[in-house]
Order: C-alpha cells, then structure tokens, then sequence
C-alpha cells in the first residue's frame, strides 16, 4: 500500500488532532484549580481558597505576592505536601461512563526566608512551588472505530523562584520574585488503533502517542527523558499597603511565558498502512502560554482573633489560540517525514473571586506569637475558561467552584503545623467539537487536594 504524503493527508490527523490540545494543559491530575492552575500553594494559603496574598505570613509568598514576605517576622522554613485526587468521567455513544484509575498525584512546596537585619526592611528567600498543570487516563476506552484502547493526557509545570520585600516606609511594601520553571508534556490518544481507509473514513485513523514516562509514579517521573519539555525565565511583581491598622490592600502582576517543548519522542500506529507502530525520534510542542495575571488583594481584621480576605483575579488565558505540535526523523523511511498539527484551543479569560475567613481559637501567652490554634476556611469561584468547541474529555480544567477549610497549629515557639484540603464540585460540559475522537463527549470533572505544612522558624 503506497502511503499518502502528510501534506496531501492534513485531514487524516484531524480527529486525533484537536486531543492533543491536552498535552498542552496538564499539571498534576487534579480537578481543585483554576483552569490548570493550583489555587493554593501552602497549607493556609489552600484553606483560605487563595484569598490569602496579603495575609498569609509564610514562603508561599513568593508565589501569590512577593510583597507579603515582609509579613515574616524573623527567619522561617517551611515544607508543604500533600496530593490531589481527581474524579474525571465521560459518556458518549459507545461509553456510558468511561474513566481511568484517577489516581492521585503528589503535590509539594518548599520554602525559606529570612528577614534581614542588616538591612533593614529587606526580607529574601527561596523556594520550589507545584505551580499546576493537569491530566486524565482513561482505560479500556471503546472508540469509535470499534477498538478497546486507552487514552491519557499529562502536563506539569513547577518553578524555582527567589523572593525579595522591601519596606519602603512603614506602610507601603514591594516585592519581586524572579523564577525558573520547567514543564513537560504527553500525550496518548487510541495508540493500539489503526484503521484503514474506508467508506466514511477516506483517510483512516492513525493512533497517536507522545511518550509518557513523566507522568509516571503520581507524577513524579524523570525530568526530560522523552517527554517533551522546557526550561523557562519568569517573575512576579507585587505590592502591598497597610492603609488602616486594620486594612491592609495589594496588588500582584505576573507576566505572560512562553512554553515551546521539544526533545521529545512520539509513536503513530500505521499497522493498518502497513508501516506498523513508526517512532518519532524529535517531537516538539510551541506556542503554549502560561497566561499573565493581575490580582487585586484586601485583608480586614475587624477584631484581634478575626481575619477576613478577599481576592480578586484576572487570569488571561484567552492569550492561549492555537498550539502547534511537530514530530520529525520517523523510524521508517516510507513514513511521512513530518508530522505537523496545528491545535485551536481558543480559550476564555478567567475572573476569579476567593473569600477566606479565619479565627483564633486558642491562644498561649508562653508563645512570642501567642495564637496556638487558627479555624480557616474558604471559597473560590472561576469561570471556566474553555468552549464547548475546543472541548474533548482530555482537556478537563472546567470546575468553577471551590470550597476549603483548615488548621493552623503552633506547638512551640519553633515547630508549628497547617491542614487543608480544597475541594473542586463537580461540574459537567458537553462538547461540540466536529473534530474531536470523542465525538460530542460529555465530561464530567471533580476533586480536591490535601496540604499539609510543616514549619520552622529559628
């Protein structure tokens, strides 16, 4: 059988095409974000519901508003992990409820920073934060071309990041925090599938899938490898006002990245060509952003135990149009030499909305910071920042709300303990894509993740 140039067969990748849309979204397989971003980033922080950024005095700062490092007294560590377990489901005309092992993935942060004296006003620190991503698996999927296969998306992305403060007067504090993240990708869409051309199916069907050894053991995969993956420079701003004694305002700008993933290996099933499974040696993914963001923050303390939140944020990942992926050098000669697909993903911004509250229920006056116990809990909304028409079942960042609550426990003047857990409600989206494998699949998404911080302070 003489195989058809991929150039004269666009068409032939187009039903697996618009799937792959989700190897570009993925952090940890989880349904309690943000479109693909996790909401929290310590133990307070996530039961706050991210409402926190002008409130939370610990490391996590670095990753809502630099400027709230000032709010550390001394010098502090802090070590946050946990995991995120999603429920993620979809019916179509040949499944009635398919889904995957949803099985959790590990989630974890690590912080230090110190307030200097040397220096008066100026605190710095350090530390790597579980910025998001997202996935799905799905098992003994019945597809359309009346094959059992499987198909699974993966993407994460973490940064190691440097926080400075400084009080410029007694009320007024900025703060910066430059980054560098790193985020892989894969991908499998129906890999064990491979159909002719036929009445209805002119081009036939080739399985798809870029390798997936990152995505392994919850999440925790080699680094690199065959996934394709990037190394990028980023950085957040902020700043903060204490305008009462009571009232304390700030606002936090993170600039747009940039994501193009290369190094990567991919396989196409052309056993119905007669080529057999054809590996990729070079696959690449460009033009995925990880959006700006413009967050406005208040924090009230109406009483000495009582600390009421509020955040507001504008999360533009309606920068995020058309991705593009390309697999070169095939293993057969008689293969296509290129595989190139270009993904429309047209996504909507985001507007999010967090509320926390929290309450000191105990105090010690033997502690130099006397509140023992603190009660905490929050709720977050997001509109979901993905169309009905670029929606497939892999691309599952649809939830809207969320709720969270927790614990904050000091044992001593050192050592002290956070709990939380936030949970996303489930929400179900029916899509329209003509090109989708899936069909008009509906998708159903829910989950929650648990942190847990431990603290240090010297």
């Amino acid at each position: 059988m003489r195989m058809p140039s991929f150039r004269s067969q666009a068409s032939f990748w187009r039903p697996f095409a618009a799937c792959a849309l989700v190897l570009v979204l993925n952090p940890t397989p989880a349904r309690a974000l943000n479109g693909p971003q996790l909401i929290g980033f310590s133990a307070e922080s996530t039961a706050l519901a991210g409402a926190g950024h002008v409130a939370v005095a610990d490391t996590s700062a670095m990753n809502t508003n630099p400027a709230a490092l000032s709010l550390i007294k001394d010098f502090r560590f802090d070590f946050t992990a946990g995991f995120l377990k999603p429920d993620i489901r979809y019916s179509n005309n040949f499944n009635d409820n398919a889904s995957g092992p949803n099985s959790p993935f590990a989630l974890g942060n690590i912080g230090i920073a110190k307030r200097l004296t040397s220096i008066p006003g100026l605190t710095v620190g350090a530390g790597i934060f579980t910025q998001g991503g997202f996935g799905t698996d799905y098992r003994n999927v019945t597809t359309a071309f009346g094959t059992t296969d499987q198909a699974s998306s993966f993407l994460r992305y973490f940064k190691i990041a440097i926080g400075l403060s400084y009080d410029v007067t007694d009320k007024f504090t900025i703060g910066v925090a430059p980054s560098l993240g790193y985020s892989d990708v894969s991908l499998r869409v129906f890999p064990g599938t491979s159909v002719p051309p036929g009445p209805g199916l002119p081009t036939g069907f080739a399985g798809f899938n870029i390798r997936d050894t990152c995505s392994r053991n919850g999440g925790l995969g080699p680094l690199g490898e065959n996934c394709p993956s990037d190394w990028v420079v980023g950085a957040k701003i902020g700043a903060m006002y204490r305008a009462l004694s009571w009232l304390t305002v700030g606002v936090t700008y993170t600039p747009p990245i940039r994501f193009n993933y290369s190094n990567g290996q991919s396989t196409v099933n052309f056993s119905a060509f007669g080529l057999g499974q054809v590996n990729y040696s070079s696959t690449q993914v460009a033009d995925f952003r990880w959006p700006q963001q413009v967050d406005v923050s208040m924090a009230a303390r109406p009483t000495d135990r009582l600390m009421l939140a509020l955040t507001t944020s504008w999360i533009n990942w309606g920068q995020i149009n058309t991705v593009s992926i390309s697999a070169t050098n095939p293993s057969n000669p008689l293969a296509p030499s290129a595989v190139n697909l270009s993904l429309p993903l047209n996504w909507k911004d985001q507007a999010v909305v967090a509320v926390g509250v929290s309450y000191v229920a105990l105090r010690d006056d033997s502690l130099t910071e006397k509140d023992r116990l603190i009660l905490r809990a929050g709720y977050n909304w997001g509109n979901n920042p993905v169309p009905s028409n670029t929606l497939t079942p892999l691309v599952a960042v649809i939830l809207e709300h969320h709720l969270g609550g927790g614990l904050g426990f000091r044992f001593n003047n050192h050592w002290s303990y956070d709990f939380a857990a936030l949970n996303g409600f489930k929400n179900t989206q029916t899509s329209t894509s003509t090109t989708s494998p899936f069909g008009n699949a509906k998708s159903s998404v829910a989950g929650y993740y648990i942190y847990n911080t431990l603290s240090y302070r010297f």
